[in-house]
């Protein structure tokens, strides 16, 4: 039911506060609805769908009669649209920017003059004390002076005003970073999925944005204008580090949401360039997330995603920065969905303790634990097979090669390409195992041959973990 995915989504508060809602004569004068309402968020928090049965909540609305179910649907269907407008005003009682701009709007239709030039005060006043200068803003700021510009007209005066000026600036900044971050925002997905967007009036908006001091001295368009720029050339290595520092510098600028964005756009530079062979590129990425975690910029509803919390971990572990990974792992094991934590944490633990050559705890930590998700069950299996070949555990090695073959034949969650990858991986493996085991008893020109033979299947397939493989074969 749509109606109960989106009660779902609500916070305590917000329940109480659309219940209040549905309750104001001003927005809803059927009782039958309010009675729904209340019905249904005494379901709450989990709304369980085993618990809501739709001919019961019609026997306590309509009390008498055989059950209609298009009747109740219709009720139904009315209480989701109340809850879009409670959605909608919810969102516009934190904009005050915005509802000045409409309360100006229906002064200067209404003909009420004289009480523009107070709440236009009042609108400047709100705008001054907004922590961001993004292009948010800018297009409060346009909207303020139309409305002043058109106050001026409707006065008769026929000398210059600054408000038409004003109007003008305000939305050449407002576009001119609309279209750059437009650009950024193609650029990349052009990068990701070659999807062929194209920015119209680029060269000509760039031309602009270097030609008039008001637009190249603004802070927004300075760090829009260098992602852009190093987004457009990947090989230019120093954009990357301009942008670094302008975010640095105009960081308070941006709303979270926008932040996160934009520092995405860096992280994905970063693994790119380590993607090409720049290794050093995982100390920038680590102290890109860093930044992220201190300005509390990376989360999202107040979690941190799962694939975030293990890229975190991977560029800890690749740098070698054990300890300050541990205190990372277990602080913000918290932080992430309680649906997904026991998965992750013990996971990226066994990651650091197999980093650390503590294959023995690591092996503990696994065994003590059931994974639920294909792909850490799958993951945590990759780390018992790396630390039994690490500590020459044959038997226990070839045993559980068999029991991962025979699940990632039968796992209906893995993608083929997972399924080709990883068991590319456990032929590999056994069979450096083997060369391992058999190179007292063989020759040299035999070791070198099977050696090749390895070498040159790792190169030719899809195999996950090759890194280690090489690795290994590389010890021999």
């Amino acid at each position: 039911m749509i109606l109960v995915n989106l009660l779902k989504k609500l916070s305590t508060r917000e329940r109480t506060k659309f219940q209040e809602f549905v309750a104001s004569p001003f927005f809803n004068k059927n009782q039958k609805i309010q009675q729904l309402c209340s019905i249904l968020l005494a379901f709450a928090p989990d709304f369980d769908p085993a618990r809501i049965n739709k001919v019961s909540i019609y026997k306590a609305i309509y009390k008498k009669g055989p059950y209609e179910e298009l009747r109740l649907n219709n009720l139904i269907s009315d209480l989701v649209q109340l809850l879009y407008d409670y959605l909608s005003y919810s969102q516009l009682e934190h904009r005050e920017t915005q509802k000045k701009a409409l309360l100006l709007e229906a002064l200067q239709t209404r003909g009420l003059y004289e009480q523009i030039p107070r709440q236009a005060k009042r609108y400047q006043k709100i705008q001054e004390k907004q922590p961001y200068r993004n292009q948010t803003y800018f297009w409060d700021s346009f909207l303020l002076h139309e409305e002043l510009d058109q106050l001026s007209l409707s006065s008769g005066k026929r000398g210059y005003d600054v408000n038409l000026q004003l109007k003008n600036d305000m939305l050449d900044i407002f576009y001119t970073c609309s279209k750059l971050s437009i650009a950024c925002d193609m650029t990349s997905r052009n990068t990701v999925v070659n999807a062929g967007y194209q920015c119209f009036f680029l060269e000509e908006i760039i031309g602009e944005y270097k030609a008039r001091p008001d637009l190249h001295h603004q802070p927004v368009l300075q760090v829009y204008y260098k992602t852009l720029e190093m987004l457009q050339r990947q090989e230019a290595v120093e954009h990357y580090f301009q942008l670094k520092e302008l975010l640095d510098q105009h960081w308070r600028l941006f709303p979270a949401r926008e932040l996160r964005i934009l520092y995405h756009y860096a992280l994905n530079y970063g693994v790119k360039k380590i993607n090409s062979g720049r290794r050093e590129f995982y100390r920038e990425i680590l102290e890109l997330y860093k930044i992220l975690l201190e300005k509390k910029i990376i989360f999202k509803e107040g979690y941190l995603t799962q694939w975030t919390y293990i890229n975190i971990v991977t560029a800890g572990i690749r740098l070698k920065e054990f300890n300050w990974t541990e205190d990372f792992i277990n602080q913000y094991r918290s932080s992430l969905l309680p649906s997904e934590e026991h998965n992750v944490y013990t996971y990226n633990l066994a990651s650091l303790y197999y980093a650390r050559e503590d294959y023995k705890s690591a092996l503990q930590l696994l065994h003590d634990v059931e994974f639920t998700d294909a792909f850490y069950h799958l993951s945590a299996k990759i780390i018992q097979l790396k630390s039994y070949y690490d500590l020459q555990e044959t038997e226990a090695f070839f045993s559980l090669v068999e029991a991962t073959r025979i699940y990632i034949t039968r796992n209906r969650q893995l993608s083929e390409y997972q399924k080709r990858s990883n068991a590319n991986f456990l032929k590999l493996a056994t069979r450096l195992l083997q060369l391992r085991l058999r190179s007292t008893v063989i020759t040299q020109k035999e070791r070198e041959q099977q050696s090749q033979r390895i070498h040159l299947q790792l190169e030719s397939k899809n195999v996950a973990n090759k890194g280690w493989l090489q690795e290994a074969l590389s010890a021999l």
